[in-house]
């Protein structure tokens, strides 16, 4: 895992078991123009530190860098490089977001084409002014790019998808591997999301949203004062393996997935799931595991701090778990490292592995008056110890899509 926080999961676990938050003024460019200027980025990555060829860090930028070196260190962690496993029997499903050109790409190509008056003249762009684009250009536009470059560096010549582009993706990325290693498609399936690039155009598209918190640099899932969202950089990978291969090998077990559920519905006016879908969701996913609302411990939500999104998933809180509330506990990741859309239940997966592990639920940063509504203990004031058998994790579109993945203890 790689986020704002830390370059390893146990960096991470330290920083946000410290209460420390990843969100910062933009760095990169001039976000003065747009009514959110912070956000939670990720640490600058250096391609050949990665063994990536200067040549092809010309169609790759930061998404590709934090997906390469995320999907290194599982490979790595999970014993792949020593094991004796066919190539073609390694999967890999991974979720990306939306790719953004640089102005620097394309402006010497539009200078070149400008009439006398100063405008674009599209004759003159196509008969000479669109040699200035580099060749590889276009293909640094394809998110699947940078998927084609982490699985041929390390010759992953298993079962295959790109899913796209938000929260939900990264849940069917992980249900995909779960299929294929239960349907002996794939003896092990590397799961991964990554979060897109903090741009410009990724600012713009938040705002149009209307996702974005633009009144100031705090994310507060699930709070009375809570305006919107911040964006985040990050990406998350982890191994999925049959207990019994993982155990013959000599692979270190960390946890289980047992369940995962889709619904998809949203209301009039309105882009993200409905309360029903959200629900539907999680009921499939306890379904599918064969578990019960009152067995789950705690809830890793999507809370992004929305008011709208927030007030849906509160809703599906409320009606599925109404009559286990004394044993469920709710946490949201959103305020420490953003919201990284496509890498967000990767990563939120990664930190339930390690709270089941140690024992103990972080408290959800910028969070202090929680919605009245609110009929589940959330945890904001202070961290929680408890002993974790059953988490899951919810993820969400704003077009409408809901997830949830089933994480439990071994």
């Amino acid at each position: 895992m790689i986020c704002s926080l830390g370059g390893t999961p146990l960096e991470v676990w330290d920083a946000l078991t410290s209460g420390k938050s990843g969100v910062k003024p933009i760095e990169g460019f001039d976000p003065s123009g747009f009514p959110c200027s912070f956000a939670a980025q990720g640490p600058s990555l250096v391609p050949s530190d990665l063994g990536i060829h200067p040549r092809d860090s010309r169609i790759m930028d930061t998404p590709a860098y934090l997906l390469m070196k995320c999907t290194q260190d599982a490979y790595l962690a999970s014993g792949l490089v020593r094991a004796s496993i066919p190539r073609e029997e390694i999967g890999f499903f991974a979720a990306l977001g939306m790719v953004d050109y640089e102005i620097d790409d394309l402006l010497p190509a539009v200078v070149k084409s400008l009439n006398p008056s100063g405008e674009l003249d599209y004759p003159s762009f196509y008969s000479r002014g669109y040699n200035e684009i580099h060749p590889l250009w276009p293909l640094s536009m394809l998110n699947n790019i940078s998927f084609c470059q982490v699985a041929t560096s390390l010759n992953l010549q298993g079962e295959n998808t790109v899913f796209s582009p938000h929260a939900d993706s990264g849940a069917m990325a992980v249900a995909e591997g779960m299929k294929a290693v239960l349907e002996e498609r794939a003896q092990v399936a590397l799961c991964t999301g990554v979060a897109e690039k903090i741009s410009p155009c990724s600012l713009a598209r938040a705002h149009l949203s209307g996702t974005l918190n633009p009144a100031d640099p705090t994310c507060k899932p699930f709070d009375r004062e809570r305006k919107g969202t911040l964006l985040g950089e990050g990406c998350g990978t982890i191994a999925l393996e049959l207990y019994s291969s993982a155990k013959k090998r000599g692979a270190t077990c960390l946890a289980s997935l047992s369940g995962y559920g889709f619904a998809c519905e949203r209301g009039d006016g309105f882009l993200n799931p409905t309360p029903r879908a959200i629900r539907l969701g999680m009921e499939e996913a306890l379904a599918r595991a064969g578990a019960r609302p009152s067995e789950v411990d705690l809830v890793i939500a999507h809370g992004e701090g929305s008011v709208a999104a927030d007030r849906n998933e509160i809703e599906a809180l409320n009606q599925l778990f109404s009559s286990a509330f004394d044993g469920i506990h709710v946490f949201s990741s959103k305020g420490a490292i953003g919201h990284l859309l496509a890498g967000a239940p990767l990563a939120d997966l990664i930190l339930g592995i390690s709270m089941v592990r140690e024992g103990f639920i972080p408290r959800t940063l910028g969070t202090s008056t929680p919605e009245p509504d609110l009929r589940f203990r959330l945890v904001h004031k202070e961290p929680v110890r408890k002993k974790l058998r059953k988490v899951l994790i919810n993820a969400q579109s704003c077009e409408g899509q809901a997830a949830s993945l089933l994480l439990e203890a071994l």
